[in-house]
C-alpha cells in the first residue's frame, strides 16, 4: 500500500488502471491485427489505448 494510503483507495485505483491498460492494449492489438475492422474503429481504440497509458503514467508520479 502507498504511503499516505491508510484506506488503500490510491492502490485500488492504481490497481484498476493497470487492468484497464491490459485490456485495451488486448484490444488495441485485435483491432489492429482483424482486416475487417474499420479504420475509424482501429483510430479510436489506438488512441483511446494512448491515452490511459498515459494516464497509467500520471497515477505513478
Amino acid at each position: 500500500m502507498r504511503r499516505g494510503d491508510e484506506d488503500g483507495i490510491m492502490s485500488e485505483a492504481s490497481l484498476l488502471l493497470a487492468e484497464i491498460q491490459s485490456d485495451v492494449e488486448q484490444i488495441n492489438r485485435r483491432a489492429q491485427s482483424t482486416p475487417q475492422t474499420p479504420d475509424i474503429l482501429r483510430q479510436g481504440i489506438a488512441a483511446l489505448a494512448d491515452k490511459i497509458d498515459a494516464l497509467c503514467d500520471l497515477s505513478r508520479r
